[in-house]
């Protein structure tokens, strides 16, 4: 067998082409790491793992400020060297599908960064050990085959249906439109800014600026009543999949809209009638999208310190760190859903 090497690079652009043919979706692609060092600079450094000639695994680090006990919700900033991508997304730091080259790679990192080093959205089959695994927030999906809106509300059972009718009726004098990401303006980044303020898995603040200027893959979709903006999000376009990206809403005008629901609807919506067979929803709300019908798909995280007390300190603080939650059980469609063949989107 070919030794191994790892190769360090400081910016996204001297990456070869062979990472983007390991990237599994586009936030994890060289042109979306170049932006984010653009628009949301956290010192970024990237690790690529080869055998041989062949580039077997990749992985993204990036140093920002976070809250340790987030999940326990409790203030406890802390500087970490952090594994995953920077941008607040679902999808993992770590690139590749070689676990054996995943893991070494991982070990590799363990040993060279300094400090408190957190993995983010790693699969339950990576064993980062010796850090500390635990559970994080899980993704969320709907994997469909629906032709149309109207094939997707005939196959809700009729509590779910006749509250997603019930929840269209409160948008009914509602104008939604979808413009570029050009037209984010300030009273867009306030209603994030109140969502970021109440929201207790936060990482990063993203600046006006990062969001208005987004690639043309990504679309903005504002929801107005009158000159009120009640609510906007964003969607990100990669391939057969459709990624809800961020959002926000006006709080004060929330029961009177029921302007989050619909927001979730509008997602849903565009991206049945698009043609997208994936919908991401993100990572956050798991409730209220599970009514609409996506899953769960669950994600792990890890926490590594060389220190020896501090490690075994994580260790046992583990369930104060890991991330908990009650999820009911709901049965959204008349029958289970197909798997859905991705495919590329118009």
């Amino acid at each position: 067998m070919e030794r191994y090497r790892v190769c360090q690079f400081s910016n996204a652009r001297s990456l070869e082409k062979e990472w983007d043919e390991l990237a599994g979706c586009y936030f994890q692609k060289k042109d979306f790491l170049q932006y984010t060092e653009q628009y949301n600079p956290c010192r970024q450094r990237y690790y690529a793992f080869y055998q041989g000639a062949a580039m077997l695994a990749g992985a993204v680090v990036y140093t920002l400020r976070i809250d340790l006990l987030t999940f326990s919700h409790i203030p406890s900033p802390v500087s970490m060297q952090v594994i995953g991508l920077p941008a607040s997304v679902s999808a993992p730091g770590i690139l590749g599908a070689d676990e054996d080259a995943v893991q070494q790679l991982i070990h590799y990192i363990l040993k060279r960064e300094q400090g408190l080093i957190l993995g983010l959205n790693v699969t339950q089959e990576i064993d980062p050990y010796p850090a500390v695994s635990m559970s994080m927030l899980p993704g969320i999906e709907l994997e469909h085959t629906f032709s149309n809106w109207a094939d997707y509300l005939s196959q809700l059972r009729s509590p779910y249906r006749r509250r997603v009718m019930q929840l269209q009726d409160r948008f009914r004098e509602v104008e939604t439109q979808r413009t570029s990401c050009q037209a984010f303006t300030p009273e867009h980044h306030c209603l994030y800014l109140d969502i970021l303020q109440r929201t207790d898995s936060k990482l990063e603040v993203l600046s006006e600026s990062f969001f208005r200027n987004l690639p043309d893959n990504f679309y903005l979709v504002s929801c107005w009543q009158a000159d009120r903006l009640l609510c906007w999000h964003i969607n990100c376009e990669d391939e057969g999949r459709l990624f809800f990206f961020f959002g926000g809403h006006d709080y004060n005008l929330l029961p009177e809209f029921q302007s989050y629901f619909n927001n979730l609807l509008c997602i849903l919506r565009r991206g049945i009638e698009d043609g997208f067979s994936v919908i991401d929803f993100g990572q956050t709300a798991e409730v209220p999208k599970l009514k609409l019908g996506a899953s769960l798909h669950p994600k792990a995280m890890f926490l590594y310190h060389r220190n020896p007390l501090l490690l075994w300190l994580l260790r046992k603080g583990k369930r104060w760190i890991s991330y908990r939650s009650a999820r009911p059980e709901v049965h959204v469609f008349k029958q289970p859903l197909p798997q859905a063949t991705i495919i590329s989107a118009p």
